[in-house]
């Protein structure tokens, strides 16, 4: 059962050697300025203009990330225009995206205890760059482990991410943690050994991501940095 509250959030973070988190909701809320639903629009409008015929389920679905995994049913070079052209509406996304209340006091507190931190998230290197280096905020950031690649079978929950990370940062899984708002967050965390921490950003993820086997549950960033103090 996960566990939540100060007492657990100070004992989780105390043991913590190594910092990493998710980006769109723990860090931001990258499609706060441009919609998600208008962002797999047009990801679907490029595909199809390019001749994809894209599968049922990718016209049902508002998760631009959803749509770029089913564009590797397409082919290779389809499913590269969908690499790029997602990764260019991610940055322009980046550019009104909301800041996650607390996530720069998070980071300063983890460099002020020599807490390394990197970014991990299925969203584009580009757009997250764009976004640290907008907020000021990448000297925070030792490293950034995020979509590069057009093979979406990469992405969490496959703990791929995660795993470059950790050997980047010369971590082992055991001492490193992962903020994620998402059920795939949890999972790529229990694959890589990591611990998972919850983001409960919605009343409704709560039950969600404790279900999906969190090790602990916060409903804020800036109780994890308050932990840090």
């Amino acid at each position: 059962m996960a566990r939540s509250g100060t007492e657990a959030v100070r004992a989780v973070m105390s043991e913590a050697r190594c910092l990493l988190l998710d980006f769109d909701g723990p860090v931001c809320e990258v499609f706060a300025g441009l919609p998600a639903p208008a962002v797999a629009d047009s990801l679907r409008v490029a595909l199809r203009k390019a001749g994809g015929q894209l599968p049922p389920e990718a016209h049902r679905t508002d998760d631009p990330l959803e749509v770029f995994r089913l564009s590797a049913s397409l082919g290779k070079d389809l499913n590269q225009l969908a690499l790029t052209t997602l990764r260019d509406l991610e940055v322009k996304a980046a550019g009104t995206a909301r800041p996650t209340p607390g996530v720069a006091d998070l980071m300063e507190q983890a460099r002020s205890i020599d807490l390394p931190v990197a970014i991990v998230s299925n969203n584009s290197v580009a757009a997250v760059s764009a976004f640290l280096a907008r907020e000021e905020l990448s000297g925070l950031v030792k490293h950034i482990s995020a979509r590069t690649e057009a093979d979406p079978s990469l992405m969490k929950p496959n703990p791929h991410l995660l795993d470059q990370a950790l050997i980047r940062l010369n971590a082992e899984p055991s001492s490193a943690l992962l903020v994620g708002d998402s059920v795939t967050d949890i999972e790529a965390s229990r694959r890589a050994g990591v611990v998972a921490v919850g983001y409960a950003n919605r009343p409704e993820k709560v039950e969600r991501l404790g279900n999906a086997g969190a090790d602990l549950i916060v409903t804020s960033i800036e109780d994890l940095a308050d932990a840090l103090r």
